[in-house]
């Protein structure tokens, strides 16, 4: 695609780089959401601005699919992240085996 000093395709590659920056991140997942919405009001707001008539409108309207997409994943593994964390806060510590001989074990015929 060539270079377009459209307010459309700037604000589309702004959102593009947003959601390429996006990475869940366990202890931190405010600043994952922040962004996410950052990157959502970027899409609506190239959404909202004038479009160029020189612009290549499918390849634009594929690369909006892909983006959409792209915060779609980011969400689902945000989630899928977030149960991980939750399982392993409620899953029990295993227990410490006692010092000394286990009677469950069998002795090894030494010469």
């Amino acid at each position: 695609m060539t270079a377009c000093p459209n307010p459309f395709r700037q604000a589309l590659d702004r959102a593009a780089a947003l959601v390429a920056r996006m990475r869940p991140d366990w202890r931190d997942a405010e600043t994952f959401y922040a962004r996410r919405s950052e990157a959502i009001a970027a899409i609506r707001a190239a959404a909202t601005t004038d479009r160029c008539d020189r612009c290549e409108a499918p390849a634009l309207r594929e690369r909006v699919r892909r983006l959409e997409a792209l915060l779609r994943r980011a969400g689902t593994e945000m989630a899928h992240h977030r149960r991980l964390l939750a399982e392993a806060a409620t899953r029990p510590k295993p227990r410490r085996r006692r010092a000394g001989h286990d009677p469950r074990q069998g002795r090894l015929p030494l010469p």
